[in-house]
């Protein structure tokens, strides 16, 4: 029995889960495909604050499905890492 072939949206990639022990934790308990209000919860900002950072391109490979915006754990765990690489 083979795995379903699953077709991502145009600009999605897939990458590997994040490595750092802290941030693998930080994502548990949390769906594979993230909302707003999801990233808003972990990087304690606003639903608002996320969105723009959706539209502008600052969180990767980020998508809407009709009104809704999402994007996947790993490259949203990229764009936290990123920013702590940043802050270091």
């Amino acid at each position: 029995m083979s795995a379903p072939v699953v077709q991502l949206p145009p600009g999605c990639k897939i990458v590997e889960a994040p490595s750092a022990p802290q941030t693998a934790v930080m994502f548990e308990g949390y769906p594979d495909l993230l909302t707003p209000d999801d990233m808003a919860e972990i990087i304690r900002q606003s639903a608002k604050t996320v969105r723009k950072l959706m539209r502008t391109g600052e969180i990767p490979n980020a998508f809407k499905i009709g009104a809704y915006w999402y994007v996947a754990k790993a490259d949203f765990a990229e764009f936290v890492e990123r920013g702590k690489r940043g802050a270091a």
